[in-house]
This record gives C-alpha cells, sequence and structure tokens, in this order.
C-alpha cells in the first residue's frame, strides 16, 4: 500500500513539475525571441528531460540500492520509450486532428536532431565494452557533441511566434510575465522535480524487493513510463493546436538531450553494464531512431507511419512479459 502511494505521489509531482517547467520554458524561448524549432529542440526538450536526468542523479547521490543499475536503465530506458511511445503516440494525434493528417517540421530540424542523436547513443552503447578512464573521455566528448548541437540548433533558429498560453502560476494576469515570474515557476518545478524523484527512486527499490524483479528490467520499463509521460502528452497537446515543430523538437530534442548528457552521466558515474535486456532495447532504440529519420528526411509524415515507431517498444514489454523477464539476466 505505501509503495503504490509512493508510485502515485511521486507520479503526480513528476508531471505537474513538467508541466511547469515547460510552460516556463516557453516563455523563456518567447521572450529570448527563439523560433518554435529551436523552442521545442532545446528549452522544452530540456524542461521535459529533468526527471529522466534527476532520477539517476538522485539515487546515484544518496547511494540507493541498486543505483547503478536505475540509472543504466534510465539511460538506456528513457530515449527507447521517447522515440517508439512517443512518436506513436504524436501519430494517433495527428490523426486525430484530421486535415492533410501529416506531421509537418522544417526537414532540417529532423536530421539535425535524429543525426546526432544516433551517432552519439550509438557511441555511448559502444562504450559498454572500454575501460573506465576510456569512458571518461567519452562522457567528455558527449557534452562536447552536445553544446555544439545547441550551437547549431539557435544558428539556425527562426524568430519567435506567437506568445504561449498564460504563465501557469500568474494565469490571470495579461500579457507578458516578468521574467522573474518565468524563473521562480522554474525554481518551483525544480524542486519538485526533487522530490518527485525521490520518492520514485524509493518506490522503485521497494517494488523490486518485494517481487523479486531484476531492478535493470524494472528501470527499464517503469521509469521511462513515468518521466516520458511529460514529453508524451506535451506532444500531443502541441499537435492539437498545429504547433508540430514544437511537437516534434520536444520528443527529439529530449532524445538528443538524452543520448548526450545524461547518456554521460551514465557512463562516467556507474558501472555501465547494459546486459542482454539493455542491449536490445538499445539496439531496438537505434532502428527506431533510423526509421523516423527516414520517414522525416524531407520534413514530413504521415501519422499513421508515425504509429508504427511505437511497435518496437510493445514488442519488447511483450517478450520480457513472456520470457518472464529472462531477458534481464
Amino acid at each position: 500500500m505505501i509503495t503504490a502511494l509512493l508510485f502515485i505521489a511521486s507520479l503526480i509531482l513528476v508531471v505537474v513539475a513538467s508541466e511547469l517547467f515547460t510552460n516556463a520554458i516557453e516563455w523563456a524561448g518567447y521572450l529570448l525571441n527563439l523560433g518554435t524549432g529551436a523552442t521545442g529542440s532545446l528549452l522544452a526538450a530540456l524542461g521535459t528531460s529533468l526527471p529522466e536526468t534527476v532520477v539517476p542523479i538522485v539515487a546515484l547521490a544518496t547511494h540507493s540500492p541498486g543505483a547503478n543499475k536505475v540509472a543504466t536503465g534510465a539511460v538506456l530506458g528513457s530515449p527507447f520509450l521517447l522515440l517508439t511511445l512517443g512518436a506513436g503516440a504524436t501519430g494517433v494525434a495527428v490523426l486525430i486532428r484530421g486535415g492533410a493528417r501529416r506531421l509537418v517540421i522544417d526537414k532540417r530540424q529532423a536530421r539535425r536532431d535524429l543525426g546526432v542523436f544516433i551517432a552519439a547513443f550509438t557511441v555511448a552503447v559502444i562504450a559498454s565494452v572500454l575501460p573506465s578512464g576510456a569512458r571518461i573521455a567519452v562522457g567528455a566528448l558527449l557534452l562536447v557533441a552536445y553544446a555544439l548541437y545547441v550551437v547549431a540548433t539557435l544558428r539556425g533558429s527562426a524568430t519567435a511566434g506567437e506568445s504561449p498560453e498564460p504563465l501557469h502560476i500568474v494565469r490571470w494576469r495579461p500579457g507578458e510575465p516578468h521574467p522573474v515570474l518565468v524563473t521562480m515557476q522554474l525554481l518551483i518545478a525544480i524542486a519538485l522535480l526533487v522530490v518527485g524523484s525521490q520518492l520514485f527512486v524509493s518506490a522503485l527499490d521497494r517494488t523490486a524487493s518485494a517481487l523479486q524483479i531484476p531492478q535493470l528490467l524494472l528501470a527499464l520499463i517503469v521509469v521511462p513510463v513515468a518521466t516520458e509521460l511529460p514529453e508524451t502528452l506535451n506532444s500531443v497537446l502541441w499537435v492539437r493546436t498545429n504547433d508540430d515543430m514544437l511537437a516534434f523538437g520536444n520528443v527529439a530534442g529530449s532524445a538528443t538531450f538524452q543520448s548526450c548528457v545524461l547518456a554521460a552521466i551514465g557512463i562516467v558515474f556507474t558501472t555501465w553494464q547494459p546486459g542482454s535486456a539493455g542491449l536490445i532495447s538499445a539496439t531496438l532504440t537505434l532502428i527506431t531512431a533510423v526509421y523516423l529519420l527516414a520517414l522525416l528526411w524531407r520534413g514530413q509524415a504521415r501519422g499513421a507511419l508515425l504509429i508504427l515507431a511505437g511497435l518496437p517498444w510493445v514488442l519488447y514489454v511483450v517478450a520480457q512479459v513472456a520470457t518472464g523477464g529472462r531477458l534481464a539476466l
């Protein structure tokens, strides 16, 4: 009962915090005069990627039981679920909104975001066979790669469009919020994210011990479902309002952040041993990313084809259930 309450409380906190953060990030992008592509790929991606970044940091910093596997599962499981179910849910939203039923974005954004992700994630997976000293160098390389990606994205950014929805903490006030209020909402969101992540790590340890389930398997399935929920929900909402650039940037930009920054944390501060389950999910993640890159190479894709990106995740979970989680051994 206590474990269930911990899961529910942590999930609520993470979702609320991510919504606050994303809303504030959208206003930050608007006030900085950034286009929707850069706002989605960088600012919104940063905001909604915080949960899966904070979870392994908290686990490692507090020396939580199974911290290495929690962190490894977050690094590998987060982009897996994001690119599969996140893209699939976006496809469903595209079909529901009607019209041309296509996701239409800047083709340069798709090629840049997914191209960097595929390269960085491949390097991160290969790093699992390297000695610890070499892994530190790889982690530093991934951080440099993300910095270069940020510069390239900002250079290719257009000017800001229409103003976002009102800042949540002052929704009753018309007009642009003061930067101090935007910063205040960001700080509130970060505090809630830290608390929610601590609760989630605690619930994860309790569940793994009680059910005698391999922690890596639990982290590959449960942690990403909770932490990637904000990205998925926000992308669906953005598609409904025809903000396709924000919707795609939120998914692909978050995956890129995870493959560089989050992967660097896992490579440097854990034993970085993905195991068979981790390697299988990593392979499926790369296959999905290549599929999405080919699909969006010209900057548009039918919603029905985007939905197919969710199949690898479904097949993976079915295989884990059918084998009783033995793929994680």
